[in-house]
């Protein structure tokens, strides 16, 4: 109980410091608040996302997993599918995994470039949009 009090008073000491002097500040210092909290995450591989795909990026967490996008494929129908070539495999782990995006567009399935993917997506999850940006944010 002395732990969580000591935690919950830390806490609040912060908060008040912050709210305090550093948030009424933060027009003054001319994007060096920013700057620093890009500098702490770019090496861990997090890429800023630009304010539309932001905004579109919550749909993309709304896949259900219920693998009516790869019956729809028509790549999948061709070859023997596994897990891993079937596009709600790749919407439910890039959608997770912004920090390995170099990563997750190298193996970027054919079925998630598929129109017919988004068409039967009942979550209304934009496959081949998200796979579009995955894409882009890959570019070096």
């Amino acid at each position: 109980m002395t732990r969580k009090l000591i935690a919950w008073v830390n806490l609040a000491w912060h908060f008040t410091l912050h709210v305090l002097t550093r948030m009424w500040l933060r027009p003054f210092r001319r994007g060096r608040d920013l700057a620093r909290f890009d500098a702490a995450v770019a090496p861990e591989g997090y890429l800023p996302l630009e304010p539309a795909a932001r905004a579109e990026f919550v749909r993309y967490m709304g896949c259900v997993q219920c693998g009516l996008c790869a019956i729809a494929c028509p790549s999948l129908q061709a070859q023997p599918a596994s897990a891993w070539t079937e596009a709600w495999t790749f919407v439910t782990g890039a959608s997770r995994s912004l920090d390995r995006v170099r990563l997750v567009a190298a193996q970027l399935p054919e079925c998630a470039r598929e129109p017919a993917a988004t068409a039967v997506c009942p979550a209304g999850v934009p496959i081949a949009r998200m796979a579009e940006i995955i894409e882009r944010m890959a570019m070096p």
